[in-house]
Formats: structure tokens, sequence, C-alpha cells
């Protein structure tokens, strides 16, 4: 009997918390992205690999390496060995048959479409040792501390208590799972559910939710009846919908679609959009290159010059957009600024943000009525000239925090010292490790409801009725009551059986 093939691969902590792998468990069957990074021989758990590397076209990237350390150009492609299939970049161009060293990672997906398949036959939780950096107070890993523990199953989340605290420097914490996979003990692929739905929006009383990977957007009633829309894109994009009054726009790298209730859904870019926003009818595309687009339904885009920089967040206030911009200043620093974009195209752009208040490592989000910039737990005014006014603190630091209708919307560890409602879900497992989804009223802050959910940064909107709806494991709808697990909502179902 021949030898089954196997597989080390090392699972980032944040796919499994973001849900993009399920917790390696012994016996399961997991199928997620791979990437093959390359490391020096003496780099522990490396291993040398055989395989043939496919150039996938894409130009190199001029890529930051480190402090004090000069930019370097670095090629992609996709290595395919014996039974597996992984993401490649590397500072050497290559092709062909090849020999690396370094490691697998199974990773998160973001434009990662080579994947793995096996039976997990041992886990291991990975710990990391981090050291807490006395200029800027970011923590970094150690080099050369690494240890592995044995368990039967990886858990949901990792705790990051610690990195809140003031009086450590130095821990070692469990970051992720090492995992072995066989990749001959294995089912055959189950089917595909005909919808997984990957982003959702509503307005009024109609939800619009499009599919993770397929050019496909479906419209729910109040009745809960189903309507498919069929976008003329390829496959294998991820996109993002917004929803309007008289149907929805959807938007991804493939460019910007339109679909209107009663029309067939229709192309109207093929620029690739990284972020975007809806004032009624109005979209504004954010792409890279230094021009946005205003789109109208019926009516020609108007481009509007924008700095070609990373838009961190992006929300609306009022008739106009607001979007927060960073730009890369060295390996270790961006500047940040406010830029408002009027439904006419007509754009203000603020000073620089040099002092943000709040912990020095940020996670900055545009939110509330009015709008204030949140910094895990402390929120900034937004004063006319776009500079930052008075804070207000929460009173806990929510790691994700986004706009959505009369609700700002935060997600936070559960086990923080100080969090906005205190009781436990009903029905909850004691070991089971949870995020907590609350709502903020938009003008007061002040939590309205909280609601146990398996994810870090759910899409989320809110429909006519005032239900609110998550991407979290499937499209959910959170119910009245707080601290209830939210309803899943079949789209696949209720397409097959309009």
């Amino acid at each position: 009997m021949s030898r089954h093939r196997t597989l080390a691969v090392q699972i980032e902590g944040l796919a499994i918390e973001d849900g993009e792998i399920p917790p390696p468990k012994i016996g399961m069957v997991l199928d997620f992205p791979l990437h093959f990074t390359e490391l020096p021989a003496e780099n522990i758990d490396a291993v040398t690999i055989r395989a043939v590397l496919i150039a996938d076209g894409h130009p190199p990237i001029f890529q930051y390496t480190g402090e004090d350390s000069p930019r370097r150009w670095e090629w992609s492609g996709v290595l395919r060995g014996d039974g597996w299939e992984a993401s490649w970049r590397g500072f050497h161009p290559r092709s062909g048959h090849v020999e690396l060293t370094g490691r697998f990672y199974g990773t998160l997906s973001h434009q990662i479409t080579s994947r793995v398949r096996g039976r997990v036959t041992r886990v291991q939780l990975l710990s990391l040792r981090y050291r807490r950096e006395p200029d800027s107070h970011r923590w970094a890993i150690v080099p050369g501390h690494r240890s592995l523990r044995e368990v039967t199953e990886s858990p949901r989340f990792f705790d990051t208590d610690v990195f809140m605290r003031d009086d450590v420097y130095e821990v070692d914490r469990e970051s992720g799972a090492w995992i072995e996979l066989d990749l001959d003990d294995v089912p055959p692929h189950p089917v595909r559910p005909r919808f997984v739905p990957g982003d959702v929006s509503a307005a009024g009383d109609v939800l619009w939710t499009v599919d993770s990977g397929l050019p496909i957007v479906a419209s729910i009633d109040s009745e809960h009846v189903a309507t498919e829309h069929v976008l003329p894109g390829p496959t294998g994009v991820s996109r993002q919908v917004w929803a309007t009054p008289g149907g929805c726009w959807v938007a991804g790298t493939d460019g910007t679609y339109r679909c209107t209730t009663g029309f067939e859904p229709c192309r109207v870019s093929d620029v690739p959009v990284h972020a975007g926003a809806v004032v009624g009818e109005i979209f504004l595309a954010c792409s890279p290159g230094g021009v946005w687009w205003l789109h109208t339904p019926g009516a020609d885009p108007i481009a509007v010059k924008a700095p070609d920089e990373y838009v961190n967040s992006i929300a609306v206030e009022g008739d106009s957009f607001l979007a927060l911009l960073e730009a890369r200043v060295s390996d270790r620093e961006s500047s940040r600024r406010l830029m408002r974009v009027t439904t006419a195209g007509d754009v203000t752009t603020g000073p620089v943000l040099s002092s943000i208040p709040g912990p020095r490592r940020q996670r900055l989000s545009l939110a509330g009525s009015p709008l204030r910039l949140f910094n895990h737990g402390t929120a900034s005014t937004i004063l006319p000239d776009l500079s930052l006014g008075d804070e207000y603190d929460l009173g806990w630091e929510p790691f994700h925090v986004k706009q959505v209708g009369t609700y700002v919307c935060t997600v936070a560890h559960p086990s923080s010292d100080a969090s906005p409602i205190g009781q436990r879900p009903g029905d909850c497992d004691p070991t089971r490790r949870y995020r907590l989804l609350t709502l903020l009223d938009a003008a007061t802050l002040e939590p309205v409801k909280s609601a146990p959910i398996f994810a870090i940064r759910p899409a989320i909107t809110v429909d006519a009725t005032g239900t609110v709806w998550i991407i979290a494991d499937g499209l959910q709808s959170l119910p009245e009551q707080s601290m209830q697990w939210p309803n899943p909502l079949d789209v696949a179902a209720l397409l097959d059986h309009p």
C-alpha cells in the first residue's frame, strides 16, 4: 500500500478568527487558501520542496522589506506540487521546475486563488514571543522564539487582552495553529452551495447580497422572496454591494456594475474599486491611480481628482462623502488626512492629522452622527476644516467600528475589562470563544443592543423595518432581544424555492 501524501502548514490566527479557515480539529477535512513563503533553511520548521512555478503575469511590486532596509522588487506566481497548489511571492524572478525552502501558510484568500484540501491528522497551537517596542509601543515578534503545544482542536479566537496591558513588555502568545494534513484520505469534494453570501446592503425593505466569488447578486424582499441577478463578470472575484432606492451598485477589482429592479445587470466601468459609498442613487467609487468616479443611473460618470492614497475608511454625512486617506511615509510611518467629496464632485482636503487621540496601535474608522473618527475606544469630533476636535471615551476598546444607518456598529472582545453589556449569550457553551457585536446610538454613542457573533469584521446593514443583517458564517439577522444568537437566512434555499 502506497504511503499517503502529507503536508505541514502554519495556519494564521487571523484566518481562523476571520472565518476563512475553520478551527482545525483532528479528523476534519479542511479546504483553504495556501501560500508558500521562502525562508532561510535554518528557520524552524522550514522545508525544502520541489514544484512547478507558473508565473501569473502580474507585474512585480516594489515591496517594503523592513525597517532601515531598501525596498525590493517582488514577483508572484503559483506553485504546483504533488497534491497541492500554493501562491508564491519572491524577490527573484523564477519559472518552471524549482526547488525552494520555506514554509506553507494557511491564510486569508485576498488575491489568493490557490488552495489545498486534506484531512487534519495533527494540531499544535503555535506560540510566538512578542515584545513592545519602546519608541512606537507597537508589538513586534521576537525572532527565534517559537513553541508548539499539542491539542486536538484549535480555538476560534486567540487571546489579545495581554496586548492592552501597560505593565507588560514581553509575552509569549498563542497566535495560530501548526497542522499536518493527509492529502489522500479525503472524500469527494462537496457541492458548493448555489449562493454563498459575501456582502450585504439594504435600502428600504429590499435586501441585496452578493456572492463571495460568483458574479451573482440576490435581492430579497420583505416576504423573503429572492430574485437572482447575474452580473456579466468573471468568477473568482470578491465584490461589495451598495443598495440604493432603485437597485444596487456592485463593485470589485473587475469594475462597477448596476442592478436595477426589472432590468438586466450591466457593467458601467471596468476600473477596479477598493472602497465606496452611496448617497441616494449616487455611488462614489474609490479607485487606485488618483481618480475616483461618481456614478448615477442613466448618466455619464463624473471623474473626481483624488490623492493616490489608501482609503482607510469612508462614510456618508448628509449629502457628501467623507474619506480617511492614508499615505505611506516610511516602512513604519503613515500620514493621514480627511477628504470630503460632494455629489457634484467638489473636493475639500483637510490637513495632515499629525496626532490622532487614542492608542498608538491605531484602528481607525469613520462613523456616528455627526461623524467622528474612531481609534479603538476613542472617538474624536471632526471640525469644519477637517481637523479633529473633542474626544469621547467609549469605556471599552472595540477593534472594529462601522457606520450602519442610525447606529455605530462595534466588535470587541467579550473579555474586555469594560464591555457595554456584561451578560453572556443564552445557551452559550462557556468554552466557546465569540466576539461581541454592539450597536451604539449614532448620536449619543450609548449602547443599544449587543449580540454574540463568530466574525471579527462582519459586513452589516439595516433595513427599513430596523432589522440588522450581518455576514458572519452566512447571512444572519440580529434578534430584537439583546445577547441572543443571530438568526440565519439560507439565501441558496430561497433562490432554489422562489
